[in-house]
């Protein structure tokens, strides 16, 4: 049986995961996601805290490439977690990442590749998404139903940032997990300073629930997402309530072109006062 302590490790990941949102309006017109191009070599760098103080973990949201892949047009998009410090030396090794191909005109994937080792235990996990037939087929033969615009976390990630967000719109959509699909909603909030690793940002706050059956949305680990306000929407800062405090991923370093051949190492040691 895992410790108390390997559960809020793993939820570092579950905070991550939590992303994977299917976002279509509620009521208007369906946004266009062919708005919003992502720079390719952009790479975004974070610091993954727990109870405001102590960094457990690194994450990297990455725009690989753009060209071929699978036979068809796409954009190679990447996610990796990690735990690093005393954190993975004590209590758990953990690395996952993802990799989204998506269609470069509708940013919907269309393969999604997922990694994770935990400890010694690997997973390694293939989903092809068809959406005009609805279905999702993962490598180990089983199909989980997807509505037509269903994205995994990476794809979404990107997508959001192409997505017009005012003050009071609200978004539903699904989540697609490597297990299952969930009903989400997500309520956007107002514009707020908020301060990173990285610097200051002017950002918007989106508040995700999860919505059980119909019933009234519940607060998913009080899931909170802040984009920086300006035409490039970078998520800034992530952060998820758990018994034991908070976790936060936090801008450290946004990196494009050249300099993100260049991968910073986020120290273990928090800075924050």
């Amino acid at each position: 049986m895992r410790s108390r302590a390997q559960r809020r490790v793993t939820g570092l990941t579950l905070a991550i995961g939590a992303l994977a949102l299917v976002m279509v309006p509620s009521s208007g017109g369906r946004p266009r996601a062919g708005d919003f191009s992502a720079p390719i070599g952009e790479r975004l760098t974070y610091a993954i805290s727990w109870a405001s103080y102590l960094v457990a973990g690194e994450m990297t949201l990455a725009v690989k490439a753009r060209g071929r892949f699978f036979d068809r047009p796409g954009v190679h998009l990447e996610l990796r977690a990690s735990t690093i410090g005393p954190v993975r030396a004590w209590v758990k090794a953990l690395d996952e990442h993802w990799a989204s191909y998506v269609d470069p005109e509708t940013w919907l994937p269309y393969r999604v590749e997922l990694s994770r080792r935990e400890g010694d235990r690997r997973t390694d996990l293939t989903i092809a998404l068809d959406h005009r037939r609805g279905i999702a087929r993962l490598s180990t033969g089983r199909t989980i139903p997807i509505s037509p615009e269903t994205r995994d976390v990476v794809a979404f990630l990107y997508h959001l940032r192409a997505l017009p967000l005012e003050p009071g719109d609200r978004y539903h959509g699904s989540l697609l997990s490597e297990r299952r699909r969930i009903r989400v909603r997500a309520d956007v909030g107002s514009r707020a300073s908020v301060d990173t690793r990285a610097g200051r940002f002017e950002a918007i706050e989106i508040v995700l629930r999860v919505e059980d059956g119909g019933r009234r949305a519940a607060d998913a680990r009080r899931l909170r997402l802040w984009l920086s306000a300006d035409e490039r929407r970078v998520p800034v800062l992530i952060t998820a309530q758990e018994a034991l405090g908070e976790i936060r991923a936090e801008l450290v370093e946004l990196a494009t072109g050249a300099t993100a051949g260049r991968r910073p190492h986020v120290s273990p040691r928090s800075d924050r006062e």
